[in-house]
């Protein structure tokens, strides 16, 4: 999820720009599953999250984030780097890398000094770079296990081009971190930096940072966190961006470091027989200010399971804007009863609605009565094929039709971990009297279990319609991170 408020920025090499910044934030993120030997000695976190939409719709928003330090006696060194890059119909909504490094002397004593350098580009606010370099002094006022507070002041120089304006100046650093660690495996943190031009305190760039992170199991974890900047002369721009993130972290512990793993969620998420089971689903970005940008992802899922019969119900919508101008507006639900008819047979029915403006389709019922077959079931997972006859109505692109046709579906689901598993399905819709009309649909779903009642979600949905209204696409593609609550 992200929420950022900046100026809508022109798009220049708009796309060249974004695979070099996700393509960076790949590296850092990926860099963290290294083997040991590299990364002796070292600690870190990195974590990521994206929403993506393709097709009729244009929507793209990925950040990344990676720490890393290193103790070398009684010196300390710390390097941070984060990446954000927001995209909305063409348009650039987002765009923000900042990268520091510091290093500090006195790592056991309450004072200790450093020397801290810092690069940052932010097209919203229209610094095309900043490099900052500044000694300081540091004090730790509070150094428990469950509480540390850093306090950190001294002066800089600081060169940037601004707004195409090129210059130099002496600064000030203030800096203020706090960790509190609230249970063994929730952990807040929160930190101030602040810039000031030494001959001119109206010019001036303030960071708050704030967030949880909440383990999961062995090196993961599930982090949110928020990010607020002030800049000071900007006449050009609002003075103030805003960014909310959540998503998986890995964390990277020295070689000699164990974790304990916990129960399986996933286990604790499977419904007993005769119950209900309830699932919220919520996911999106907003943006505000310079640029206005959102887009949201719901969805909502019903679910019982009793002898030999299985009955689900679910709905899924979304919704994106760019400028006032709608980008994204899509809802779809399914109904599906299925009973046990043999040990590797069974059969059922299922009536899919589906709507999506920006395809051209008002809407669409789909009813089909189904035979299916269990290709091989572990305890790891499954795979089953099914398929039937199928009576579609619908109204696309203001012409309304009936028809029959051809059903089959694929579905599979894999355990990749204790808390973790994958869900995959892929379906086809044929119409009987034209073979060359048909719809793919398919979807791609990994579920990491948090708790007995939480899980994330990254969800992957893609359709293909051969036969698309006039003026609109074939393929629609949207990837969602999202968190999962079941009741």
């Amino acid at each position: 999820m992200c929420l950022l408020t900046g100026k809508k920025a022109p798009s220049k090499g708009g796309s060249v720009r974004a695979i070099q910044i996700i393509g960076t934030g790949v590296l850092l993120s990926a860099s963290v599953s290294l083997g040991e030997d590299p990364w002796g000695g070292w600690e870190g976190k990195g974590n990521a999250g994206i929403t993506l939409s393709r097709g009729n719709g244009e929507s793209l928003r990925g950040t990344t984030e990676l720490e890393v330090s290193r103790s070398l006696g009684d010196w300390q060194m710390e390097a941070a780097a984060s990446l954000l890059y927001g995209r909305d119909s063409g348009v650039s909504s987002g765009e923000r890398l900042e990268s520091s490094l510091q290093l500090n002397r006195g790592r056991t004593s309450r004072v200790y000094a450093g020397l801290s350098g810092e690069i940052l580009h932010d097209q919203l606010a229209r610094i095309d770079w900043r490099a900052i370099v500044s000694p300081v002094i540091g004090w730790r006022a509070f150094d428990q296990e469950n509480l540390e507070l850093d306090l950190e002041v001294g002066p800089g120089l600081t060169w940037e081009e601004r707004a195409s304006v090129t210059r130099g100046f002496s600064s000030v650093r203030l800096h203020e971190h706090l960790d509190i660690q609230l249970t063994k495996r929730l952990h807040f943190f929160q930190s101030l930096t602040a810039i000031l031009e030494a001959g001119d305190l109206e010019n001036y760039s303030v960071k708050a940072d704030a967030g949880l992170e909440s383990k999961l199991g062995g090196s993961w974890s599930l982090r949110i966190a928020g990010k607020a900047v002030f800049h000071g002369e900007s006449d050009q721009t609002v003075s103030e961006d805003l960014l909310l993130t959540a998503g998986f972290g890995y964390n990277l512990h020295p070689a000699d470091h164990s974790e304990g793993g916990l129960v399986s969620g996933s286990k604790k998420l499977e419904s007993r027989s005769d119950d209900w089971a309830f699932t919220a689903l919520l996911g999106g970005s907003i943006s505000k200010g310079n640029s206005d940008a959102r887009s949201i992802s719901s969805g909502l899922r019903l679910r019982r399971d009793w002898i030999d019969n299985e009955l689900v119900a679910g709905i899924f919508g979304v919704y994106g804007q760019q400028g006032g101008t709608m980008s994204a507006e899509s809802l779809s639900g399914d109904l599906h009863y299925q009973q046990t008819l043999g040990k590797e047979n069974f059969g059922g029915m299922r009536l899919d609605c589906d709507y999506d403006a920006l395809a051209g389709l008002d809407w669409r019922l789909a009813f089909a009565p189904y035979l299916g077959w269990v290709v091989f079931e572990t305890e790891r997972g499954e795979l089953s094929l099914e398929g039937g006859p199928s009576v579609v109505a619908e109204q696309k692109g203001g012409r309304e039709r009936a028809f029959l046709a051809t059903y089959a579906a694929v579905k599979a689901e894999h355990k990749l971990g204790e808390r973790t598993q994958l869900v995959g399905e892929l379906s086809w819709l044929s119409k009987a009297a034209d073979f060359k009309s048909q719809i793919f649909t398919s979807e791609l779903r990994v579920e990491h279990a948090l708790s007995e009642r939480l899980s994330l979600q990254l969800l992957g949905r893609s359709t293909y319609d051969t036969d698309p209204a006039n003026k609109s696409g074939r393929h629609d593609l949207q990837v969602v991170s999202a968190l999962a609550v079941r009741f």
